[in-house]
């Protein structure tokens, strides 16, 4: 089985392990459905452009249609191989990357040839300030790429930074997009690409079902293994658990709490996928809005709020699965502790008392989910023992993800709690540069700023001591903890079940590279 996920063992320990088959399922379509294959998506796409997508699901969509320079390589340790896109990419020294395309690779819609051009322009595009791209951090450290010839070009680095590889160069943001049709575009598109050049193309989109890839006919690389590719969307894990019970889809993610009864008894012809993830999960507050201005209300509800309760109702009881901050588990910065370990209820209510708040009423927003709904069910009745009066709202993936960005209207102003899950690349960096002052009104919706964050953020970047590395992100955690915005939920391992029929290729943590799934 080809894995793309194993990290350096200094770093992250994989636990990945297949669990055979074991009991029946009546009624389970054990197999893919021809040539195609059904892979669950917890939500729809939103934006394909690689300069101002969400992230995400939609990564696992450029991985198929988009060219890059390299891609995660399985092994000992996480690796990165040249992509099938270049004759040879190679880091010459700290500051330069240099990359030789390979020649007659096509563009869809006739604009031509991928070549350096279209390199530079992707890559700069995210980079440069001017293009407000939420992404420019994932490519801080760029200072140009130069064109050397029709194919081949050097990246320029303006200092050191050892994980651009995996966090850059290999994840989405190294995606690289046509120039021209992009241009003829005007500068940016949503939901359809431009031109692709991998191995699938767009074939079908039904927003909030389903959206289906083909073969790319221009594509002249190894042929994928199917035909199409169908990702399926569904928000709640539970469900998604249902529809690969029924035969509905072959890969999806389960949830903590039903992980033990799929250990004890896999449905027929199925296999159990575990490996560590770089989700983590919040409870944010909006430090703007009258209700939660005063910083002793939301330590009140830091002090209140009962995480173990949580993970036992809604994590299956994985302990392991509690999150201390933002950085995952076995990278440099994670948290062991936090300030509030455990509820303290008389220094919640004294906090309030103090603030001269009683009868407080707020709203939490959710992504409507299993997971979310129990966990916003436990955070309802932790607030309610101090006098708080929490109303739960559920959304759905768009109406949800547009709440506090400043960019999609006035709602950020009435945000008050809400439940968040990130993803990101392995590095710590890539979980702390939603939070730094320029993101406030973007992805930093808890709407706070401080100048030692947004500076120890800078220097982690180039640090390459992994002790003093690990100390910034730590102290970087513990600004964020103290602005009282922030309930530490859950950072949870990944857990996949599939069909035997097929064999998976995972970028880490968790997303499916369709081009390389095969047929077992």
């Amino acid at each position: 089985m080809s894995k793309r996920t194993q990290l350096t063992r200094r770093n992250f320990i994989w636990v990945g392990t297949a669990f055979a088959a074991a009991t029946q399922f009546p009624n389970l379509a054990w197999s893919v459905e021809g040539d195609i294959l059904k892979i669950r998506s917890y939500r729809d796409i939103q934006v394909l452009d690689p300069a101002f997508m969400l992230g995400s699901v939609e990564i696992e969509v450029q991985y198929a249609c988009l060219a890059s320079l390299a891609v995660d390589h399985p092994g000992e340790t996480l690796s990165w191989k040249p992509s099938a896109f270049v004759q040879k990419v190679e880091q010459t020294d700290d500051l330069h990357i240099t990359f030789e395309l390979k020649p007659g690779i096509q563009w869809s819609g006739g604009f031509g040839e991928l070549t350096a051009e279209d390199v530079k322009f992707s890559f700069e595009r995210i980079a440069d300030p001017k293009n407000k791209s939420p992404w420019k951090d994932k490519w801080a450290t760029l200072q140009d790429v130069q064109i050397t010839g029709p194919y081949s070009g050097v990246i320029v680095l303006k200092q050191a930074f050892a994980p651009i590889w995996f966090t850059a160069i290999c994840d989405g943001v190294g995606s690289i997009v046509c120039k021209k049709a992009v241009e003829a575009k005007g500068g940016k598109f949503t939901s359809e690409f431009p031109a692709v050049c991998g191995p699938y193309q767009i074939k079908h989109w039904s927003p909030k079902q389903r959206l289906e890839l083909e073969r790319n006919p221009l594509w002249k690389g190894d042929k994928p293994d199917f035909a199409e590719v169908h990702m399926i969307f569904i928000e709640d894990v539970k469900s998604a658990e249902d529809a690969f019970e029924a035969g509905d889809v072959d890969f999806t993610a389960v949830s903590l709490d039903s992980l033990p009864r799929y250990k004890q008894h896999l449905p027929d012809h199925s296999k159990l996928y575990e490996g560590p993830g770089t989700a983590w999960t919040w409870m944010g507050m909006n430090t703007e809005h009258p209700r939660l201005k005063d910083i002793r209300v939301r330590q009140a509800i830091q002090n209140a709020v009962d995480c173990d309760s949580i993970i036992n109702a809604a994590y299956g009881g994985v302990q392991a699965a509690r999150a201390r901050g933002i950085v995952t588990r076995g990278l440099p910065g994670y948290r062991t502790h936090t300030a509030f370990e455990k509820p303290n209820l008389g220094k919640a209510k004294a906090l309030l008392r103090e603030a001269g708040v009683s009868n407080l009423s707020l709203d939490l927003d959710i992504l409507n989910s299993t997971v979310n709904l129990t966990t916003a069910q436990i955070i309802q009745a932790n607030l309610a023992a101090i006098g708080i009066k929490i109303q739960i709202i559920p959304l759905d993936s768009g109406p949800f993800f547009n709440l506090g960005q400043e960019s999609q209207g006035q709602a950020w102003k009435g945000s008050q709690l809400w439940i968040m899950k990130f993803f990101d690349a392995p590095d710590p960096s890539q979980m702390t540069q939603w939070y730094v002052s320029s993101q406030v009104g973007v992805w930093n919706w808890e709407r706070w700023k401080s100048v030692e964050f947004d500076d120890l953020n800078k220097k982690a970047l180039v640090e390459q001591d992994p002790s003093k590395r690990a100390a910034m992100y730590i102290r970087m955690q513990d600004i964020m903890e103290d602005t009282g915005a922030y309930v530490w939920v859950a950072q949870e391992p990944v857990e996949i079940i599939y069909r035997d029929s097929i064999v998976i290729d995972i970028v880490p943590p968790d997303h499916p590279y369709v081009a390389g799934f095969r047929t077992a």
